[in-house]
């Protein structure tokens, strides 16, 4: 029997181990991380180095580095371990497809408005697919699409499809109107313009999960005025409550109306501002139940 290379010796939990260490830059902090003690850690790194033929870590009495032998072996099994985990969720994608179901990733005001008559199509159509819906920020649904935990992410004006491998498609056309107070002099108002909110104090979505929340600041820079943003919140919701106790005022999808919020009054905007809902999908070929669902969201929009 020909004897196995030196390279088969290394394992995934080597590597793991290898890779938690080269972050940490310290035994303990890493085995803590591992959940084991140090020295099975120890001795899987200095059999990683022996296999390798050099040391990995620069050790002293004071800190453990890198060597640059240790800094690109980092690189290349931070590659190898996102791709391995990558193939290994595309696999169990495909055995969950195999059992009808999809994983869908949305944004929270997606489900007021045309998205829930669409998923109710979809089931009546599809009546043996179990779907799931997770609610998750736009950059989230971005990094479970690629590695394959969610199927499809519903969100707003897409900057996203420019993301290598994404692929997106409109499936609802909306309007930005503006929550303002009832006790508000705006509120008598049917119409006004973005410039005329400039001295308002802004209640904003979440820029750290909100693309759309960033786009509706330049939308202000635009218009000739940085709005005063008084507090931000991750979901319209909270937006809403806030409104309501005259905190300040919103701008959010008209389909946030539908939720008739107690001492809100919503009104529109002369400038035309966009608050489209897409469909986002990873790679050329999907399952077929995928595509069937993302031809019922576009269908249904096209109707």
């Amino acid at each position: 029997m020909p004897e196995l290379s030196a390279n088969s010796r290394i394992s995934l939990r080597m590597l793991r181990y290898f890779q938690v260490l080269a972050e940490e830059l310290h035994f303990g902090h890493a085995a803590g991380r591992l959940n084991i003690s140090q020295p099975p850690l120890s001795m899987q790194i200095k059999e990683l180095e022996e296999i390798m033929g050099c040391a990995l870590f620069e050790r002293t009495s004071r800190k453990v580095v890198l060597s640059a032998t240790g800094i690109a072996l980092k690189a290349e099994v931070d590659r190898l371990l996102s791709a391995t985990e990558q193939s290994l969720n595309y696999v169990r994608q495909t055995g969950r497809h195999a059992h009808q179901r999809i994983q869908i990733g949305i944004i929270g005001s997606a489900l007021w408005g045309a998205l829930l008559p669409r998923l109710s199509a979809f089931k009546q159509d599809y009546p043996d697919v179990v779907w799931q819906l997770h609610e998750l920020s736009q950059l989230q649904q971005i990094d479970a699409l690629k590695s394959r935990t969610i199927d499809v992410g519903i969100q707003r004006n897409l900057t996203a499809h420019t993301e290598r491998g994404i692929h997106c498609q409109l499936i609802s056309h909306e309007s930005l109107q503006v929550a303002v107070p009832e006790q508000s002099a705006l509120s008598q108002r049917k119409r006004v313009t973005l410039k005329s909110l400039a001295h308002q104090p802004f209640i904003s979505l979440s820029f750290s999960h909100s693309d759309f929340a960033s786009q509706l600041y330049d939308y202000c820079v635009s218009a000739g005025f940085y709005p005063h943003i008084t507090h931000q919140v991750r979901e319209p919701q909270t937006a809403l409550a806030l409104v309501s106790a005259g905190m300040g005022i919103a701008l959010l999808p008209e389909s946030c109306a539908l939720i008739q919020w107690p001492g809100v009054t919503f009104i529109s905007l002369r400038e035309a501002i966009p608050a489209d809902l897409y469909a986002l999908w990873y790679g050329e070929k999907q399952p077929e139940i995928v595509n069937h669902f993302i031809n019922t969201l576009v269908t249904s929009a096209l109707c």
